[in-house]
């Protein structure tokens, strides 16, 4: 867009000087058939019409108190979703986002699959097939998938991709989808448990093929940062499959 049509288009203060639009951007995330998914439908109006994008919007500053509360507000709003973990990503601004100058915060968020009504599930995307987006939403998607896979390492996120009831073996296939690798089974269950933020619900899964397993809930509302990084699991994991390797051929 030429600079003196972005120009006329800004909105302006009361004394006149030029102000920018401020948004807010959430980029959500949600377990589809095992494999990681980002939300991104279809825009129904101009700019960029027809186009998928990021679920947006404008703040209502005579409504919110905080930039989280308008991106929960807009999730609600534009696509019948609570959001069960949110977090502020980075700032995006710039004269050519949105045809005038915008700055939107963008906020990671996570949730359960059950949490995302039936007529969205085609608007879901595995993260490493996504569709062109608007605006600059490939680069905000792309910082989150990165933030995302990082804090897996270290932290308890990539358990509010589950339902709020789950069993072990189900958070360690979320933390491999997640990170991208395999994790033994014992190692990742005795870190896990040790970490403390999750106990045991006193019921088993039912209705499954195999055997009952004890379902497992989140003892805390708040994300928990591990004192072991995830990542020494796959290190363990390797190991064991080296050492057994070499153990076979010997």
């Amino acid at each position: 867009m030429d600079v003196a049509v972005a120009e006329r288009q800004v909105a302006r203060d009361a004394e006149g000087y030029p102000v920018p639009l401020v948004m807010t951007d959430c980029v959500i995330f949600a377990l589809k058939l095992g494999e990681l998914h980002l939300l991104v439908p279809k825009r129904d109006k101009a700019p960029e019409e027809g186009r998928r994008a990021l679920v947006g919007g404008q703040l209502h500053l005579d409504e919110e108190d905080s930039p989280e509360a308008a991106a929960r507000r807009i999730a609600r709003q534009k696509v019948g979703i609570d959001v069960r973990y949110m977090e502020q990503l980075y700032t995006f601004g710039g004269p050519y986002r949105d045809e005038v100058w915008t700055v939107t915060i963008a906020y990671l968020a996570l949730l359960g699959l059950d949490s995302v009504p039936d007529h969205l599930h085609p608007d879901l995307f595995p993260v490493d097939r996504l569709p062109p987006l608007a605006f600059d939403h490939d680069r905000i998607a792309a910082m989150a998938i990165a933030r995302l896979r990082d804090k897996a390492t270290y932290s308890s996120l990539p358990a509010y991709l589950l339902p709020s009831e789950f069993t072990i073996d189900d958070l360690r296939r979320v933390y491999e989808q997640v990170l991208g690798t395999s994790l033994n089974k014992s190692v990742f269950r005795e870190q896990i448990v040790r970490q403390g933020f999750i106990e045991r619900t006193g019921e088993m899964t039912t209705g499954r093929s195999h055997r009952p397993a004890q379902l497992w809930r989140l003892s805390q509302t708040t994300l928990v940062n591990f004192d072991t990084m995830v990542a020494d699991v796959a290190r363990a994991n390797t190991q064991r499959r080296v050492a057994t390797t070499s153990a076979r051929r010997s």
